[in-house]
């Protein structure tokens, strides 16, 4: 549930930049990419060990295609790459709050 709030005022915020940069100020970019790439990371990466923790859950039955969890993970698994590989956008978030820690 908190995933999906936090994904509900992104939207929220995406809007409002969108409002923004229509009147030329790109100010919160840096703020957005942050955050999208953040948000990115850890949603795609805590649904993905959800899966394999579901799998190994129900045992030997986890693996057998008739319970379709290797379907589900088969098909969600190149979403831990989609638009960047999360590492590299979880470094891209964290160099956010670096700099944000040093402007402080």
């Amino acid at each position: 549930m908190a995933m999906k709030f936090t994904s509900m005022d992104l939207w929220n915020k995406y809007y409002d930049f969108l409002e923004d940069m229509k009147k030329g100020d790109f100010e919160g970019i840096e703020e957005m990419h942050h955050l999208s790439a953040g948000y990115k990371s850890l949603f795609t990466q805590t649904t993905m060990d959800g899966l394999m923790v579901i799998r190994q859950c129900i045992g030997g039955a986890g693996y057998t295609a008739w319970s379709g969890i290797p379907l589900l993970i088969q098909d969600f698994a190149p979403a831990v790459s989609y638009e960047g590989d999360n590492t590299v956008l979880a470094q891209q978030s964290f160099r956010f709050l670096q700099k944000m820690y040093k402007n402080a």
